[in-house]
This record gives structure tokens, sequence and C-alpha cells, in this order.
């Protein structure tokens, strides 16, 4: 699989670019600027404006160019080949979640009433869990991506069953907590907290009965 594609590089500069930005504003912006918001979507934290600037930034570059290494130590990278789009299409997508965090962040530090966190936080989060539901079928068995259960590790019978099963369950979290959103923030984040939760023991039990079917 080759590691470095055009499209690598292109987003590669522009998160580079985020930092010259961030460089660049730094001057523009308040000493002192809301970090956190609490379960009701209420600002609850201040911090430096350096937070702000460079946090997400520095988390999209570190997940992008791990995600980018990860198929060269993996004894499975051979099978990094058969799901390499959607791999990208991922990569890019969560390196855009985080510019997107980004852009709330910096949206809220120079406003005089940062917005409630509700809509600006539980939206993309929901979108990331339908898009991990669209991904999760078309990987292929490997040690770093997707659902890795001690039985699905060991088949790829196992690892294909259980990853069509967690596709579906993935996007039906998503599109809960997306629906939830828009019924406020505290409702927003205990159907996100529970969406994500059941969609992993979900997935967890289905794949160990599936093991169980397939030991008989």
């Amino acid at each position: 699989m080759k590691l470095w594609k055009k499209i690598d590089w292109l987003i590669l500069l522009f998160l580079l670019a985020m930092f010259i930005v961030g460089i660049y504003i730094a001057p523009t912006m308040p000493d002192r600027v809301p970090t956190h918001w609490n379960i009701r979507g209420e600002v609850d934290g201040y911090g430096s404006k350096y937070i702000n600037l460079f946090l997400m930034p520095s988390i999209a570059l570190a997940a992008y160019l791990l995600m980018s290494f990860l198929p060269v130590i993996d004894p499975l990278r051979k099978n990094y080949e058969k799901f390499a789009k959607p791999y990208l299409y991922f990569k890019i997508f969560l390196a855009f979640f985080f510019i997107y965090l980004e852009i709330f962040l910096l949206y809220s530090s120079v406003r005089f009433s940062p917005p409630q966190g509700s809509l600006m936080f539980a939206i993309p989060f929901s979108l990331l869990l339908c898009f991990i539901g669209w991904i999760l079928p078309q990987i292929k068995r490997n040690f770093f991506i997707g659902i890795r259960t001690p039985w699905s590790l060991v088949s790829d019978e196992n690892w294909k069953k259980t990853h069509d099963f967690s596709g579906k369950v993935f996007i039906v979290a998503g599109i809960a907590s997306l629906i939830a959103s828009f019924f406020g923030s505290m409702a927003s984040f205990i159907i996100l907290i529970a969406s994500v939760f059941t969609a992993v023991m979900a997935t967890f039990v289905y794949s160990y009965l599936e093991y169980r079917k397939e030991k008989k």
C-alpha cells in the first residue's frame, strides 16, 4: 500500500496552514477564552488563547500522521490495500472533524457571549458515528482499525459479520444522537453517550455469539 498520495500532502499542507493562521491571529485574540462546556451546553471553563489556537490542529495533525503510518507496522498490512479508499476518506473526514471543532473554538473565543455547545459539538460527533458506521463494513482484518474483539481478530468470517453488524448499529447510534441534538444539551449528551455505549456493547456481544456459532 502506497504510504503517501497527493491528497495526503494537500491535507498535510492544510493542517500546517492552520498553525500559520493561528500564529497570525494570536495577537488579536483575547488572552482568556472559553475552553470547556458542561453537560448543559454552558461554558464552565476558561483558559489560555493558545489552547484554542493550537490544540485541535495538533490533534488533527498527530491523528493524520499516525493513521498514515499504521499500515507500515501492521502485520496484516496487505489487507489495507483492500480498503485503501475508505481508509483514506476516514483519515480526511477525521482531520476536518477536528478542524471544524477548531473553527467553533475560535468563533467562541471572539464572541462576547459564547454559543451553546450542544448543536456545535453534538452534530459533528453524530456525523462521525454515522461515518464510522459507513466505513466499518468495508474494513478488512487488521490490528489497529475497526472492531478488534478477541474473536474477530482470529477469524475472517467473524470479522466480516461483526463489522457488517456494527456498521448498522453505529449508523443508528449516529442518527439517534443527531436527532437528540435538537432537543437541548442535556438530552443530546445523554443520548450520545448512551448510543455509543450501546453500540459498542452490542457489537462486542454479537462478535462473541458469532464465535460460539463458529465453534459449534
